[in-house]
């Protein structure tokens, strides 16, 4: 999957200071914090100096807390141990909301604003104009 970078999971910030950034994931581990020496450095005062990491490996993505202060959340769950992410997971990381994304088994679009058919996030179309009823004819 390196030869093709677009194939690679990618990490979006969808909500806190850097949101629209977004994070292609490689084959080393990468950690996460607002650290500048850190792999993926984020912006938030919320987030520990190295608060979490996660890995690529054959058998998908590990998320893993680095024993940060405020925790590290997947899918509203606080996590104690490695975690396997799967396409559309929301990770939160002090004030920072990231969503995970596959292209491998992509159920989502790359800012997660379609997590599939259980309609959690999906955003409301607007509603058709309504068109004026024909004038009578005399």
């Amino acid at each position: 999957m390196e030869n093709f970078p677009e194939l690679m999971p990618l990490l979006t910030v969808a909500g806190g200071p850097m949101r629209g950034a977004s994070f292609r994931l490689t084959a080393r581990p990468q950690v996460i914090g607002r650290a500048s020496t850190v792999d993926i450095a984020v912006d938030d005062p919320h987030l520990s100096r190295r608060h979490a990491s996660v890995r690529l490996a054959t058998g998908g993505v590990t998320l893993v807390d680095l024993g940060s202060t405020n925790g590290t959340w997947l899918n509203d769950r606080r996590i104690d141990g490695p975690e396997p992410l799967s396409d559309g997971d929301v990770i939160r990381l002090g004030r920072t909301e990231l969503r995970f994304f596959d292209p491998g088994l992509a159920r989502t679009d790359p800012v997660g604003l379609w997590v599939g058919p259980q309609g959690r996030d999906r955003r409301p179309t607007l509603p058709l104009p309504v068109a004026a009823p024909p004038a009578a004819r005399v």
